[in-house]
C-alpha cells in the first residue's frame, strides 16, 4: 500500500512533537533527587503515629517539570496542587484577563491584518491602531507568562517550605523524645517552649504550629501540670493577633482554673492592661471585667476550693453583656461541661449557656443544650427549669405544640403531687 508523501510529512513531525516533550519530562523526572519522590531518610523506618494525613501530603507534594508543563495549559494548576485554591483561582482570573487582552487585540485587527505587511504605507490613524493592538496583544502574553511563572515558582516555594517544616517538627519531637522521657506532657510542653522561642511574625508556619500544639496540649491534658503555662501562651498569642476577647478569656481562665505563682500575676496584670487599653471597646462590661481580675491567684489546695473558684468564674462571666463575651461564655461553659461532666457546677454551667443562647436568638442551639442538661443531669436543681424551657421554646419559637406538650407532661409526671 502506497502512503502519500505529503501525509508522511504531516504525521511524522506531529508524532515527534508529542513524543519529545514526554521523553524530555520523563528523563528530567528520573534526574530528580530521591527526596522529591520518596520519604526522606528520617521517616523511612515508618511514619510517626501522630502524623496527620495533611502532613503526609505536605511531605510528598512534588512540584516538578510535569507541574510546569501542565501549568502552561491549565491556569493555576500548581497552586491547586499545593492546595491553595484562593491563589489558584486568582491566577485563573488573571490569565483569563490576559487571554482576553490577546483576543481583543486579534478582534480589533481582524479585518486589517494586511496592514501588518507594510506599516510604512499606513496613514497615521491606522498606524496608531496597529501599535495599540500590538501592545494589547503583547500585554496579554506578558500577563499570561508572569502568572504562569508565579504559579510554578510560588507552588514550588510553598511545597518546599511545608515539606521542610514537617521534617523539622518531627525531627525536633524525636530529639525531645530522647531527652525528656519522663512523661508525655513534659515532652509536649518542651516542644511548645521551643516553638515559643522561635515565634516571629515572618515565621507563619511556626505560629500556626504553635497554635496547634497549644490546642493539642489543652485537649490531651485538660488537667495537666503545665496548663497554666499553656493558657498564658494562648492568651499572649491572641493578644498579639488583636483578638482581645479571646486573650481575656485565656488569661482569666488561667488564674481562675489553673492558678500558678509564676503566671497568675503576669496574666492578671496583662488582662487588666487589655481592659484599660480597650475601655471604649468594653464600656458595657468595664467594671465587671476589672472585678473579675481581683480574684486571689493562690494555688488551690483542694477540690472544694477549685469548684468554688470555677463557680465564681462562671457566675462572673455570665454577667458580661456584650455579644462577643456571651458567645465566648457559651463556648467556655460547654468546654467546662465536656471536661468536667460530673462536677457540681456543670449543670448550672449548661443552664447558663442555654440561657445565653436564648438571648443571642439561637433557640435551636438552646434546645440542644437544655436537652444535654436534662439527659445528663436528671437529679440536678436545674432539671425542671431546663425541661420547662424546652417546652416553652418548642411552643412559642417553633410553633410545635404537640412536641411541647410531651415535655409539659414529662415535667408534670416528675413534679411531686403536692406542687
Amino acid at each position: 500500500m502506497h502512503i502519500p508523501r505529503f501525509l508522511i510529512r504531516l504525521v511524522v513531525p506531529a508524532l515527534l512533537l508529542i513524543a519529545l516533550p514526554v521523553a524530555t519530562v520523563t528523563a528530567q523526572m528520573d534526574m530528580l533527587p530521591q527526596i522529591f519522590r520518596d520519604l526522606p531518610p528520617e521517616l523511612q523506618q515508618g511514619l510517626p503515629l501522630e502524623m496527620t494525613h495533611e502532613e503526609y501530603r505536605q511531605l510528598n507534594r512534588n512540584v516538578d517539570f510535569f507541574t510546569m508543563f501542565m501549568s502552561g495549559f491549565v491556569p493555576g494548576y500548581g497552586m491547586f496542587q499545593v492546595e491553595r485554591p484562593e491563589l489558584g483561582w486568582a491566577i485563573v482570573a488573571g490569565r483569563t484577563a490576559g487571554a482576553g487582552m490577546m483576543a481583543a487585540a486579534v478582534v480589533r485587527q481582524w479585518n486589517d491584518f494586511r496592514d501588518l505587511a507594510d506599516l510604512s504605507a499606513l496613514d497615521e490613524f491606522s498606524y496608531r491602531r496597529v501599535i495599540e493592538n500590538a501592545f494589547l496583544f503583547g500585554g496579554g502574553i506578558f500577563v499570561n507568562g508572569m502568572l504562569w511563572a508565579l504559579d510554578v515558582v510560588g507552588a514550588y516555594h510553598i511545597a518546599k517550605t511545608e515539606r521542610d517544616f514537617v521534617i523539622y517538627q518531627y525531627g525536633m519531637r524525636e530529639g525531645l523524645a530522647g531527652r525528656y522521657d519522663e512523661s508525655l506532657d513534659e515532652q509536649q510542653i518542651e516542644y511548645i517552649r521551643r516553638l515559643v522561642l522561635q515565634d516571629a511574625p515572618r515565621e507563619r508556619q511556626i505560629r500556626r504550629e504553635l497554635h496547634r500544639a497549644l490546642d493539642r496540649y489543652a485537649e490531651q491534658y485538660p488537667g495537666g501540670g503545665y496548663r497554666a503555662e499553656v493558657e498564658y501562651y494562648r492568651g499572649s498569642l491572641a493578644m498579639d493577633e488583636g483578638r482581645y476577647d479571646e486573650a481575656l478569656l485565656h488569661f482569666t481562665r488561667q488564674f481562675y482554673f489553673f492558678p500558678d505563682e509564676r503566671y497568675s500575676t503576669v496574666s492578671r496584670r496583662t488582662a487588666v492592661g487589655i481592659v484599660q487599653a480597650q475601655r471604649h471597646r468594653y464600656r458595657e462590661d468595664w467594671e465587671l471585667l476589672l472585678e473579675m481580675m481581683e480574684v486571689d491567684g493562690a494555688v488551690l489546695s483542694s477540690d472544694a476550693q477549685r469548684e468554688q473558684q470555677v463557680t465564681a468564674y462562671l457566675e462572673a462571666f455570665a454577667e458580661l453583656q456584650s455579644t462577643a463575651f456571651r458567645r465566648l461564655y457559651v463556648a467556655e461553659t460547654l468546654e467546662v461541661a465536656r471536661r468536667d461532666p460530673d462536677a457540681s457546677y456543670t449543670p448550672a454551667a449548661l443552664f447558663g449557656a442555654a440561657r445565653q443562647l436564648e438571648v443571642l436568638r439561637e433557640p435551636d442551639r438552646a434546645v440542644q443544650v437544655y436537652s444535654m442538661l436534662a439527659a445528663a443531669h436528671p437529679d440536678s436543681e436545674q432539671w425542671e427549669d431546663a425541661v420547662l424551657r424546652i417546652a416553652e421554646i418548642l411552643y412559642h419559637e417553633f410553633n410545635e405544640p404537640e412536641y411541647a406538650e410531651r415535655f409539659y407532661r414529662r415535667l408534670g409526671r416528675a413534679l411531686p403531687s403536692d406542687r
